[in-house]
């Protein structure tokens, strides 16, 4: 059943800028604080305002990560229907557009709501352990882009530096180092405790992690980002999600580009999916090692052999998780 009513909503970290669409007429707009006490004293107005019931309307928003925490609490407990998009997919949805600011956005969001209804996945919150899996594994992504901050600087400075120099420019940072690194080593406990006391997640774990090179941490990616397989359902959608599904670039006989992947796809999945691929050209003995020797050696480019090996590694993965069952390799 369509909605009568779409509601539209640009997040900011402070405020969110609403727009209600109701059949042809002219859309309201509104802007409140962000949080749960404006947002529900919002949603009490309009019902009563406009006499709206909960199934006769959706709300769609931007996917804007923490931002969208007191909207979405709300909007679950009074069961109302909500749908969160991409940012970019609104945006090249509704073609040229021109000016912005936060209270067109909302209107654009939801007449983007209104024009593809019928194709929108409804937003499943995720379960209390996988959100604070995600929020572990943003921290350690935090913490991973400060090591390599601390790290780099010593081959410079190996480079340079006399030993002498060298030495005493570490003693400055080698204990923020030695203290991140443990940081990183506590993060990784807590998520592996929090997967191995829930018993569907500790499932899934074993499952995705026998497939050859998959380990903890991909696993962990593979959970996060598809909320337990129940947002990103196939193979072809989660491999186009990290950019490594290709795409032809062809049109009638004069365009002839080469099939490539896009470069929009979550480049932190892609490569960590890529370390795993680039193992098994030292592993002849597997089925994948011996597919990268054979198309090689039929002249193949050695990243495009890779990057099949990638899609191939989604494929058993989600194969796997379908069937229920580890990977075993004949």
């Amino acid at each position: 059943m369509v909605p009568k009513f779409f509601v539209g909503v640009d997040i900011s970290k402070l405020t969110l800028d609403i727009a209600l669409l109701a059949g042809k007429k002219q859309p309201l707009s509104f802007k409140i604080a962000n949080s749960e006490k404006s947002i529900l004293e919002f949603l009490k107005a309009i019902k009563v305002e406009y006499r709206i019931k909960n199934r006769d309307v959706i709300f769609c928003a931007e996917h804007m990560g923490i931002y969208s925490t007191f909207l979405l609490n709300v909007l679950v407990k009074k069961n109302i229907s909500v749908y969160l998009e991409s940012p970019l997919q609104i945006k090249r949805s509704l073609g040229l557009q021109r000016g912005k600011n936060d209270k067109v956005d909302a209107i654009r969001i939801a007449q983007y709501a209104e024009k593809h209804f019928n194709i929108l996945r409804l937003w499943q919150p995720p379960r209390a352990c996988v959100e604070e899996l995600r929020i572990l594994f943003a921290t350690r992504r935090k913490l991973i882009k400060v090591k390599k901050m601390l790290i780099n600087p010593e081959k410079i400075n190996s480079y340079y530096l006399t030993p002498a120099k060298k030495k005493l420019n570490e003693s400055y940072y080698l204990e923020s180092q030695n203290s991140v690194m443990r940081d990183i080593d506590r993060i990784e406990k807590a998520m592996i405790k929090i997967i191995k006391s829930d018993d569907r997640l500790n499932a899934l774990m074993e499952i995705v992690t026998s497939v050859p090179r998959i380990g903890q941490i991909i696993g962990i990616q593979f959970i996060t980002y598809t909320n337990e397989f129940l947002d990103i359902t196939t193979a072809k959608k989660f491999a186009s999600f990290c950019g490594v599904a290709p795409f032809e670039y062809r049109s009638g006989t004069s365009v002839s580009g080469r099939t490539k992947v896009s470069h929009l796809g979550n480049k932190e999945v892609k490569a960590m999916l890529h370390m795993a691929s680039m193992g098994f050209p030292n592993m002849p003995n597997s089925f994948l090692g011996k597919y990268y020797i054979r198309k090689v050696a039929e002249g193949k480019n050695k990243m495009s052999v890779l990057n099949a090996i990638r899609n191939k590694l989604i494929h058993r993965v989600y194969a796997c998780v379908k069937s229920g069952v580890p990977y075993q390799e004949f």
